[in-house]
């Protein structure tokens, strides 16, 4: 489709026609790489507003300019709802956002395994920023494989496993069931927790309410949290933590800012006081939520 049929102004315009019947675009400088990759259609773009960003089979991933956002979120609520995170397990996130964000925690050693090597390897040539050398640090340790293949045969016990996926559309729609998730809780210690990417509260109101309904069915704490990702449909994502012992919101503001501190840890959204925050959710995505 182009710019000039949806009445965009003139210029070369990235349209992501979501299936739910909204539009986005972004006004692109530049088309760097488009590539099929074993398993997905890669892209890579410069844009006006996002720099330059990452896109999966149509649909944007991750950008300079936002990605912040989702990944401090993603990753500083559950490493500091967990008092001591060590074992860590990362379940996609081939932009190494999650990745270098988990590593700023210095008793973490993470593990992270991706599907699609492809990933790793454009993101570390094109948005170098984004992973800040996370793949080289000797802490980390990638895998090149299947997510719930890797769980479902792991012998090991983490402290928390941070699942960074595509949206639930093809090949990551077992990321998303109760049969995965009950993998997890297999591969966590006895106080170990979950926290996923758990799609927009906006317009994907089916998949969340499912999504949390699966994570209940396994885990006796299981808490929704909201942050801002402009590149997302509809500015606001939503987060899920499942938990065999710690509640996210009972942390303290002062406790997770010792942590901060202690670790020298710098951030850009995520605060102490806003980990408590994005627990208060809208009346209409509680009642869904539960």
């Amino acid at each position: 489709m182009s710019a000039e049929a949806v009445g965009a102004p003139a210029g070369d315009w990235y349209l992501e026609d979501e299936p739910f019947g909204f539009l986005q675009g972004l006004r692109v400088k530049e088309r760097l790489l488009k590539t099929r990759t074993d398993f997905q259609v890669l892209e890579i773009m410069d844009t006006d507003v996002f720099g330059r960003a990452l896109i999966l089979d149509e649909a944007l991933q991750t950008s300079e300019w936002d990605e912040f956002m989702y990944h401090e979120m993603l990753v500083h609520v559950p490493m500091l709802t967990h008092p001591s995170p060590q074992r860590v397990l990362i379940i996609g996130g081939g932009d190494g956002g999650t990745l270098r964000r988990v590593l700023q925690h210095p008793q973490a050693n993470p593990v992270q395994v991706e599907i699609d090597s492809a990933v790793i390897e454009t993101c570390r040539q094109y948005l170098p920023g984004i992973s800040e050398h996370a793949f080289d640090n000797p802490r980390a340790r990638v895998v090149i494989g299947d997510g719930m293949k890797f769980v479902a045969d792991n012998r090991e016990q983490f402290d928390v496993v941070i699942i960074d996926s595509t949206d639930p559309i093809g090949p990551a729609v077992p990321l998303f069931g109760e049969p995965f998730y009950r993998s997890v809780a297999r591969a966590l210690a006895e106080d170990g927790l979950l926290a996923a990417q758990s799609s927009s509260p906006i317009f994907m109101k089916d998949n969340l309410t499912a999504q949390v309904a699966h994570l209940r069915a396994v885990f006796p704490i299981v808490r929704t949290y909201l942050g801002l990702v402009p590149g997302y449909p509809g500015g606001i994502w939503s987060y899920t933590i499942g938990s065999k012992r710690y509640d996210p919101v009972a942390v303290r503001a002062e406790d997770a800012a010792a942590r901060l501190n202690a670790a020298g840890i710098q951030t850009r959204y995520y605060t102490p006081d806003l980990h408590r925050a994005a627990f208060v959710l809208p009346r209409f995505i509680a009642e869904f939520t539960g």
